[in-house]
């Protein structure tokens, strides 16, 4: 993509890192504009749920850590999720593997719980058009994988966990249905991902 510099209310630049992977520096009116990134894939991942009959209602920061609350249609099953936004999360080739990454806080550090998941949203902004894409992940695999000794908080997801978790809004469902296989998901870490971190870091107990 290369490096540009283009106006809108402020200035955005955009630099190439790792492929295609886009890191925007925004200044809006002298506001940030995260904001907004993150309020787009909250909006994006409660149409998914809401298209799909599942109740979804966006928190707007009244619940630590917690962006949407998911429930059944009968309001008897339950799911905390939170929602992390990239423009462009994609990584052709980020320590020897193709990988999407988010930031995701000190918060995640050793955090887990069955009914916590988050919801990873990469909008793949190119230029002015968006294809989001979201991958459920159990709030498991990222409490076992970022490292309070890490100066930036980062999830790592590897393409050879895309499948399990790229568009899996069935398993939203499943997870309500009390699904074995779920549950099983939501509760073990795979082998691909058990002890893998970026090289020339540290793993901590967890």
């Amino acid at each position: 993509m290369g490096d540009f510099n283009r106006d809108y209310a402020g200035t955005a630049r955009v630099k190439n890192e790792c492929g295609r992977r886009a890191e925007f520096e925004i200044e809006m009116g002298g506001r940030g504009h995260s904001q907004f990134v993150g309020s787009a894939g909250q909006y994006h991942v409660a149409y998914c749920l809401t298209v799909r009959g599942i109740h979804a209602a966006i928190t707007l920061g009244n619940v630590p850590h917690v962006d949407i609350v998911a429930a059944n249609s009968d309001g008897s099953k339950v799911l905390a999720i939170q929602v992390k936004t990239a423009r462009w999360a994609h990584c052709s080739n980020r320590y020897g593997f193709e990988l999407r990454e988010w930031d995701v806080g000190g918060g995640a550090v050793g955090r887990s719980s069955l009914s916590l998941w988050y919801a990873f949203v990469d909008l793949q902004e190119d230029g002015d058009a968006r294809k989001p894409v979201v991958f459920l992940v159990p709030s498991l695999w990222v409490g076992n994988f970022v490292q309070e000794s890490w100066s930036r908080k980062r999830y790592m997801l590897r393409s050879m966990l895309w499948p399990e978790c790229e568009e899996r809004w069935d398993k939203v469902t499943a997870f309500f249905d009390g699904r074995k296989e779920v549950l099983d998901w939501c509760n073990s870490i795979p082998e691909d991902a058990k002890d893998w971190i970026p090289p020339g870091t540290n793993r901590e107990s967890v």
